[in-house]
């Protein structure tokens, strides 16, 4: 099976009828609504919340008066405008986050399907997508990274790559690298790169300078896009990290979201890889 990269021609929607498209959206809208509640239950819990959230326990409920939402109201996007964006009993403003995230997942995830079609690439992708989108978000805000989250991009590279050659590259051939060997050599060059750079750090400061979280998330990018992806990765995550510091320089007086930066370097590099954007200045 070809990789991503490979993948040359757009698919778009004519193969598709009406009834599928429809079921697909709903689907997404679907997965949208469901990391906005991964989202806020991961980051309620970590602000000394009174009630202990699970992803599936309680039932959902407004935060402001702890009103259990009827299932009409919890219907993505539909819940939203019935309710004219507030909550029922108390008044109080539903944050634009939930709608963002359905339409954001809607938008992605039909973009995707246009581009590959309902094969693995279109759910794989999907699926990292969902990953990402809840390491950036409760990063940015609380400089967190869940390991029960941040974990699944190393199988998800390990298994991706070695059984579907998803983004093995032309790279791992001039070495001689098995897609097992690509995966698993992005995994330690990512961790152990930022491993070591935080340990230097500590020797000479006393104190962490990197988050554990960010080693994992490194890693997990490695076993994804292979060895050769860290340098730019790295490289373009600097510059976001530079941005985001001019930008918001009074909530990032001290530090940066290292992972959310990351996550914006993994993905640019993704789209110049797969849509060729700077072939004739940088071989990777």
């Amino acid at each position: 099976m070809g990789n991503i990269y490979n993948f040359s021609s757009l698919n778009g929607f004519n193969s598709f009828s009406t009834v599928e498209l429809f079921l697909y959206s709903l689907f997404l809208l679907s997965i949208g609504s469901f990391i906005s509640v991964v989202i806020f239950r991961t980051s309620s819990n970590l602000h000394n919340n009174t009630k202990e959230l699970n992803i599936l326990s309680p039932r959902s409920f407004c935060p402001e008066c702890n009103h259990q939402i009827k299932i009409l109201h919890l219907l993505p996007l539909i819940g939203f405008f019935l309710q004219l964006g507030k909550c029922k009993i108390c008044k109080n403003k539903i944050p634009f986050f939930y709608p963002i995230t359905e339409i954001s997942f809607l938008l992605i995830g039909l973009l995707l399907a246009f581009v590959y079609g309902f094969g693995i690439f279109c759910f794989f992708l999907l699926f990292l997508f969902s990953i990402f989108y809840i390491l950036f978000y409760l990063d940015l805000k609380y400089y967190y990274l869940p390991f029960s989250i941040n974990i699944l991009l190393i199988p998800s590279g390990l298994l991706g790559n070695t059984f579907f050659n998803i983004f093995v590259d032309t790279n791992s051939l001039i070495f001689n690298l098995s897609p097992l060997q690509f995966s698993l050599y992005g995994l330690l060059a990512g961790y152990i790169s930022l491993w070591s750079v935080n340990f230097i750090f500590k020797l000479i400061s006393k104190k962490d300078g990197i988050g554990g979280g960010d080693f994992i998330l490194f890693g997990g990018i490695g076993s994804l896009l292979g060895p050769f992806s860290l340098g730019v990765i790295l490289f373009m995550a600097s510059l976001f990290g530079c941005l985001m510091f001019l930008i918001s320089r009074k909530k990032h007086t001290k530090q940066v979201p290292l992972g959310s930066c990351l996550i914006l370097g993994s993905i640019c590099y993704f789209l110049i890889k797969n849509f060729e954007l700077l072939d004739s200045f940088l071989v990777i």
